[in-house]
């Protein structure tokens, strides 16, 4: 069997014809498409079940819900192809001969993994995702590319790789038993193993993107990040500085604003591991590198948010109602969140950028210093310079958020 197919089927009917439709015609001949209901209360496994008696090599397993990841992990232990390919319910192969496309790479190579390119779905229409195109631009490496992992430095879009079967499974490499965050762990894993892939310029997967899967996110808080400790780890043992800035920044880009609804005790250990393990547990406080300083800021806006002292339970208690944030992007909104906690506080945006938010007065600086004697400034690049510059016309107090979140934290 030249490749396994894994599918993780969770009340997936809406699009699931699609996705299997498109595993069945892709040009591999000696395929298997393993699917593996995790316990649909919709339509799924009755359409799985309809296709496993029309199709040879289609086989049908059934779990209760314990998420994706148990649900690859139920595929991997009957899968006997030389690859294994990872597919999901809501998606779809985009080239029908991308597989054997990519598996004659992989053999020709004499490598493990193969990528393809990928498409981004949204209402239908579909855009090119930028990863890895840039190495195929104006025709270059048409025949494809080989990399090094540490070159790359990545934990996204395991569902764009084929990878050797021998190599999971002779070191036993599973998914972890989380609901989300549970594929990059996964993938890293492998990555941490083969050393160098091939990448080739064909269009292969498709990925449905929706608002309610993102959405979905930020009911698994602790499971991402545990992924996120978890793959820390390997970047720290290994010397993987740029996965190190990858991964804390995500959780101040993608999930900064969950983390501060849903502050608990938990929450803050992980934080605190993913830091010791990045930076060896020197608090560098405000002299801390911009990377470092990133997650300082959530951690500290995060203990005192389990103290009780939001920033807008500090200005409060300090008979403040207007107060000024400089600059309107991830941490920026990590300020107005904590601001708005406070009803009795109207926050002022100054950022030449953004144009409205909501909750939020977006303004000049000229404007703001004629409402509020108290700004915020919350970019981390060139945040010192900021503070001088601002301190030059603004009346009066100008904080630097880490600065201003570990009074909060102290009071």
């Amino acid at each position: 069997m030249d490749i396994s197919i894994i599918i993780p089927v969770y009340n997936a009917e809406k699009y699931l014809k699609e996705c299997l439709d498109s595993a069945i015609l892709q040009t591999v001949k000696e395929k298997e498409i393993i699917c593996i209901d995790d316990g649909s209360t919709d339509s799924s496994l009755q359409i799985l079940e309809w296709y496993s008696k029309k199709e040879a090599n289609f086989k049908v397993l059934r779990q209760e819900n314990k998420g994706a990841g148990e649900a690859r992990n139920a595929g991997l232990k009957i899968a006997v192809g030389k690859y294994i390919s990872f597919l999901d319910a809501d998606d779809f192969y985009i080239d029908p001969e991308a597989l054997e496309k990519m598996i004659y790479a992989c053999e020709n190579c004499h490598l493990h993994v193969c990528a393809g390119l990928r498409r981004v779905y949204r209402d239908g229409f579909g855009i090119d995702f930028p990863l890895y195109r840039d190495c195929f631009e104006e025709g270059k490496n048409a025949g494809g590319k080989v990399m090094r992992y540490v070159d790359y430095q990545d934990d996204y879009f395991y569902q764009n790789y084929i990878f050797s079967a021998r190599v999971i499974q002779e070191n036993e490499i599973r998914f972890p038993v989380y609901r989300r965050y549970e594929d990059p762990p996964f993938f890293l894993a492998v990555m941490m193993l083969i050393k160098e892939y091939i990448i080739l310029p064909v269009e292969f997967y498709g990925y449905r993107d929706s608002a309610e899967a993102f959405l979905r996110k930020g009911l698994y808080l602790t499971d991402i990040l545990s992924g996120i400790r978890d793959n820390m780890k390997i970047a720290a043992d290994n010397s993987l500085e740029e996965l190190k800035k990858i991964l804390i920044h995500r959780i101040d880009s993608e999930y900064a604003l969950w983390i501060l609804d849903n502050a608990n005790k938990d929450i803050l250990e992980i934080l605190n591991e993913i830091w010791r393990t990045a930076f060896g547990g020197n608090n560098m406080g405000g002299n801390a590198a911009e990377t470092e300083a990133s997650l300082e800021i959530v951690r500290t806006i995060v203990s005192g948010i389990i103290r009780g002292n939001s920033l807008g339970a500090y200005f409060e208690k300090q008979g403040l109602t207007e107060v000024a944030v400089y600059g309107l992007g991830a941490f920026g909104k990590m300020a107005v969140a904590e601001l708005k906690k406070s009803k009795a506080i109207t926050v002022y945006g100054v950022d030449q950028k953004v144009k409205g938010m909501d909750g939020v007065v977006v303004c000049t600086l000229k404007e703001a210093n004629q409402k509020c004697s108290e700004i915020i400034i919350t970019p981390l690049k060139n945040n010192v310079d900021i503070i001088n510059s601002v301190r030059k016309v603004w009346r009066g107090n100008v904080s630097g958020l880490y600065d201003l979140a570990l009074k909060a934290e102290e009071v």
